[in-house]
């Protein structure tokens, strides 16, 4: 049985779809290599919400005539995409939990998690080139994995930099996470018929930026055990998010000689991190970045042609991005 993530089933015809998408998702895995098919299937159903998918299908039930089995797939294909870059980074972070599970990285080795992400890749252009309708359905795709990989890079080069700006992070973030929700917008908008590429492109890029804020703030909120994976575990890797950042300028002196231990960093300095950023009003700053770009979402979203699925896609990007709707 297909199982999506219980936070869908306020939204039945949704909820059904997300299950078709998986399953398809899981009749793509038809590698014969017993380990990285185990590999796949158990990140498959490590608890992700799906997120991505939900939003392509919802831009594409503008047209009621949509070819379900089409969009389904162009979906499949872009979840996959994002669990790739999920078993990279993973390797990459040396990470050995997410979602508070342990990563495939750490539960089967770095080498089993990077010919696994080369594989979904693999799939995901795969579904692409046989469902597509024309060449913008693989070219729209492969610009946006460019711009993850940018971003990926990117992080890498500012990893331990203690003079990374807001507009650094900013543009890092773009990238790494606000392409693949733009991607899964425009693609289900070129499902809709709609005309309003260009808007749904502003839409998912706002969504993305906004979602990543608000994942960057929870380190700085809650402990381990909430949030699923170690607290500040970001910062022991290097990567210095919006609430750090924002922070820096105003207790440097105290921030500083904890950042400069690096991978070192002790659970007491990760607290102490965590309570300097807080009362420096980082969390604040960052809270008020992931406000604008909500706003700027859902101002974008009222924009759109009136239709029924119009009411529930302004209310899944208000719970999504925890605003009252």
């Amino acid at each position: 049985m297909t199982i999506v993530h219980p936070m869908w089933m306020e939204y039945p015809e949704l909820h059904e779809e997300l299950k078709q998408v998986k399953a398809m998702m899981h009749a793509s895995i038809t590698i014969e290599n017993q380990q990285i098919r185990e590999a796949i299937w158990a990140v498959l159903e490590s608890g992700g919400k799906m997120v991505r998918p939900a939003y392509l299908i919802l831009f594409s039930m503008w047209n009621e005539n949509r070819n379900k089995e089409e969009v389904h797939a162009v979906a499949a294909a872009l979840e996959l995409l994002h669990v790739a870059t999920l078993l990279h980074d993973d390797v990459i972070d040396e990470a050995d939990t997410r979602r508070g599970q342990e990563t495939i990285s750490a539960r089967f080795g770095n080498r089993v998690a990077i010919y696994a992400g080369d594989y979904l890749l693999t799939v995901c252009y795969q579904l692409l080139s046989k469902y597509s309708q024309d060449l913008a359905g693989i070219q729209i795709p492969t610009y946006g994995m460019m711009r993850v990989i940018e971003g990926e890079l990117s992080q890498m080069e500012e990893s331990y930099k203690t003079d990374v700006t807001v507009q650094d992070y900013l543009k890092r973030i773009d990238g790494k996470t606000a392409q693949l929700f733009m991607l899964s917008c425009m693609m289900g908008e070129r499902f809709s018929g709609m005309g309003e590429l260009e808007r749904a492109r502003h839409i998912g890029n706002s969504i993305g930026m906004a979602f990543q804020l608000l994942d960057d703030i929870l380190d700085y909120e809650v402990t381990s055990d909430q949030f699923g994976k170690p607290v500040l575990e970001d910062v022991v890797q290097g990567v210095y998010t919006m609430p750090l950042i924002a922070s820096l300028p105003k207790c440097e002196k105290e921030l500083l000689p904890l950042l400069e231990k690096k991978n070192q960093l002790t659970a007491t300095d990760r607290l102490a991190i965590q309570k300097l950023v807080v009362n420096a009003g980082g969390v604040e700053t960052a809270k008020d970045f992931a406000e604008k770009y909500t706003m700027k979402a859902i101002h974008q979203i009222e924009k759109l042609p009136e239709a029924d699925v119009k009411p529930m896609l302004l209310k899944i990007t208000n719970q999504l991005l925890q605003r009252k709707s």
